[in-house]
């Protein structure tokens, strides 16, 4: 009979080592995936500014909450993305939404903290899956 054997843990704090350009695409994913427009405004500059706060070689080792910490440095630091978390028109910090329904674009924004969560998130899941399937 064949042993099955149990998944690996995917956020456990074992480092793995990433791409820059890597986490830069997460970042532009998670900012497109995440923003009530097609895109967010002014994206270009946004990943500009994300990669001039990436302060790092090429290729650098890392794990799925430090790497989340970093991410979420370096958004703080980023006054175009900061904007991204302000709605157009409103004052929400909180925005409720259903399956059915959801706010008006321009009454929506982006959670950072959400968006430095995915972005680690996929990261390390792409990366441990490259390390399994290599």
């Amino acid at each position: 009979m064949k042993q099955i054997q149990s998944m690996p843990d995917i956020w456990d704090d074992k480092s793995f080592w990433v791409m820059r350009s890597t986490v830069i695409g997460a970042f532009a994913q998670a900012a497109v995936r995440q923003s009530p427009y097609i895109c967010p405004v002014f994206i270009a500059s946004g990943i500009r500014q994300f990669n001039a706060g990436l302060i790092c070689d090429d290729c650098f080792e890392t794990n799925c909450q430090e790497l989340r910490d970093l991410v979420r440095e370096i958004i703080e630091k980023c006054p175009i993305v900061q904007g991204w978390n302000k709605p157009k028109k409103g004052k929400q910090t909180v925005v409720f939404v259903s399956r059915h329904e959801q706010p008006q674009p321009d009454y929506d924004f982006i959670d950072l903290n959400a968006m430095a969560r995915n972005i680690a998130h996929s990261v390390t899941l792409e990366e441990k899956y490259n390390d399994l399937h290599g």
